[in-house]
């Protein structure tokens, strides 16, 4: 079913209920809804970081992660 199919008949489910509480809950539901992408709403120092490991991870700047369970268990003592 594509998009414009499924809200058709959304749409038609909707006008044909009479269950007052299922349309306040799609009312709040759409209400609810943010056409703002989470990213915007990050501080941006957490974007800053977020970028920067991303571009270590293109240039391969990472420690693969049985290097990483290594060095625990050595230098931690964890029992990983």
């Amino acid at each position: 079913m594509d998009i414009q199919a499924l809200k058709l008949n959304l749409a038609e489910k909707i006008i044909k209920t009479e269950k007052t509480s299922l349309l306040l809950e799609i009312n709040s539901l759409l209400q609810n809804e943010s056409n703002d992408d989470w990213w915007d709403n990050l501080p941006p120092e957490i974007q800053s970081s977020i970028e920067e490991g991303l571009n270590d991870v293109k240039e391969g700047n990472t420690i693969p992660h049985e290097q990483v369970i290594s060095e625990a268990k050595q230098n931690y003592g964890f029992a990983c």
